[in-house]
């Protein structure tokens, strides 16, 4: 069985949730719907550079990236942040999912969607307005969170993989490191859910169809470049449904013909969730026969209590996200 890693994060579930923006829609067929940068302890390993790796354990050959760049802050990186010959103003701080954080002597300061020198720029500004001539700020990221891209339905090996923070990876480049399209794969309705630089959640939608006929055409672009946090799904006729999350044994799992199975069933055939999972607030992402996906609640908790009708039956493609408990 696959692994696929344990952090979806809010973007899965509040990808899912309508607001978002949506380009390129149709109608799938009707079917059963860095120079500073090291990885920190604890983190799933990240490959040398030009590689990407996956969140589960079965090794996986690499491909080729696009050119580096800065990486771009995310939750969970932690900085050091330091002014020359100004003590009282060196700050450790991991970014909390909100974004933002506390300087001394100039308050709150966001950091999420900025590169260190992006922020470096923004502090030594402020500082230099009203408080110190000429400050000289330097923000180090002592480990990065782990960049993940997620990629899930009609692959050979749909999975959650680890990017090192200064790559970049395109939508067709992960098709291929994923094992390349399956054959029961609807090429023409591929959706991808991203989180934007607020917050806010948008479904691109496209066809692979259109996509490599325009790279056959020469126009490069039309391969999007995929951004940490990235969910890519492709509807598949495979009747496979994806429990994620706080579960023991993250993965996939195929209903038979004819079976009947629930959220708490899937939850069961994962190895059941984990002593930190958070069971009243689980999630069932469906991708509805229009293409938008739709959010589903299951409470666990009623569930063993005996309301057996609060269990979500499944259908093939639905992914079963049990979140962690907060952490910040």
């Amino acid at each position: 069985m696959k692994t696929i890693g344990l952090a979806f994060l809010a973007l899965l579930i509040a990808g899912c949730s309508g607001g978002g923006e949506t380009r390129n829609s149709g109608n799938p067929p009707e079917t059963t719907a860095e120079e500073r940068a090291h990885p920190g302890g604890g983190t799933p390993p990240t490959l040398p550079p030009m590689g990407l790796h996956p969140m589960g354990n079965s090794p996986l050959t690499t491909t080729r990236l696009s050119p580096p760049r800065d990486p771009v802050l995310m939750p969970g990186d932690q900085l050091d942040i330091s002014v020359y010959s100004e003590p009282d103003l060196k700050l450790t701080v991991r970014l909390p999912e909100a974004g933002t954080f506390t300087y001394p002597l100039i308050g709150l300061v966001e950091a999420v969607g900025m590169t260190p020198n992006a922020l470096e720029t923004a502090i030594r500004e402020r500082l230099a307005k009203e408080f110190l001539h000429n400050p000289q700020v330097t923000v180090t990221v002592t480990s990065f969170a782990p960049r993940k891209v997620f990629i899930l339905g009609g692959v050979q090996k749909p999975d959650g993989y680890v990017l090192p923070p200064s790559e970049r990876i395109t939508l067709l480049q992960l098709i291929s490191v994923a094992g390349g399209i399956t054959d029961k794969a609807y090429k023409e309705f591929v959706q991808i859910v991203r989180r934007g630089p607020k917050g806010e959640r948008e479904v691109v939608q496209l066809s692979l169809v259109d996509v490599e006929r325009s790279i056959a055409e020469g126009k490069g672009e039309a391969d999007i470049e995929l951004q940490p946090e990235d969910l890519v799904m492709i509807p598949s006729a495979a009747r496979v449904v994806y429990v994620l999350g706080a579960v023991k044994s993250p993965g996939w799992f195929e209903i038979p013909a004819d079976t009947r199975m629930t959220a708490s069933m899937a939850i069961s055939r994962a190895g059941s969730y984990t002593k930190f999972a958070s069971t009243s607030s689980i999630q069932v992402l469906r991708q509805t026969p229009g293409g938008a996906p739709k959010k589903l609640s299951v409470n666990l908790d009623d569930i063993v209590s005996g309301k057996l009708d609060a269990d979500v039956v499944l259908e093939p493609g639905d992914v079963v996200w049990v979140p962690e408990r907060g952490i910040f």
